[in-house]
């Protein structure tokens, strides 16, 4: 009967009709044409563990007993259709159809599969480059923060954006006093942004003779996260001390590029 296991027969041997319904009946994948031709056949002999293919539904079934049960709880019917199909399952095996050229599989416990096709995330990715230059010198002599005039707008593609400032912001300076001391900011429409602990993170400062000069440039990578999908502005302002007077964007000019980077 079926579940007698394996045997090794040698050469020579002479099978019994026990060991032929066994091994080679009961023990063996059987091929019927329907479930139909199976039952007339096997019919006063079906034993526990029986296999039999059915050629009409592609399915391999087993015997437990009592029933013809699908192998696996599921059968090896394909559920599959069209080229790039998955065989997933859901609350039973079924198919997700291929996805759109470029997109990727991810999982989604709202699916009924848990799984859906999705276009790449975008983070990380340059979405938008602004840039603006000035080559127009703005004088700043003052102790109240003056606009240097560079600046550049952009309105990000998404309120979970990033956006990244590069600037070069050249200005040349002189001194009638003992001390020079020059500071820039950098704000997001009014709002002072890129400081720590309160102060500002570009600044110069000289002492020495009284008469002096120099060119200097403040090179600026922030990572801004505006929050918002308005146009922003972003723009530099200076103020200097004292018998300190500045020539922005002078000789060399400024330029300021910002980058919308996706989250």
């Amino acid at each position: 009967m079926a579940g007698a296991g394996y045997k090794l027969f040698a050469t020579g041997d002479v099978l019994t009709a026990a060991q032929v319904n066994t091994y080679l009946n009961e023990q063996t994948v059987m091929v019927f044409a329907d479930s139909a031709a199976r039952t007339t056949a096997l019919s006063g002999v079906l034993a526990e563990g029986m296999m039999s293919y059915l050629q009409d539904t592609n399915a391999v079934e087993v015997y437990n007993g009592s029933a013809w049960v699908a192998v696996g709880g599921g059968g090896l019917t394909s559920p599959l259709t069209t080229k790039g199909d998955i065989w997933v399952y859901g609350t039973g095996d079924t198919r997700l159809p291929v996805g759109t050229d470029g997109h990727t599989l991810v999982a989604d416990s709202v699916e009924a599969t848990g799984l859906k096709w999705a276009a790449p995330a975008g983070g990380g990715k340059v979405l938008q480059v602004v840039s603006a230059s000035v080559t127009t010198s703005t004088t700043i002599a003052t102790t109240t923060y003056t606009d240097t005039n560079l600046t550049a707008s952009i309105t990000p593609s998404s309120a979970s954006s990033q956006i990244l400032v590069l600037i070069s912001n050249h200005f040349y300076w002189t001194r009638s006093g003992t001390e020079a001391n020059v500071t820039m900011q950098l704000l997001r429409d009014a709002t002072a942004i890129g400081n720590i602990n309160g102060d500002k993170i570009w600044g110069f400062y000289n002492s020495g003779s009284t008469s002096m000069e120099g060119r200097m440039t403040f090179p600026v990578m922030f990572l801004d996260s505006p929050s918002t999908t308005s146009s922003t502005t972003y723009k530099t302002q200076a103020f200097t001390q004292a018998g300190t007077s500045t020539n922005w964007n002078n000789g060399f000019g400024s330029t300021i590029t910002l980058l919308e980077i996706g989250a």
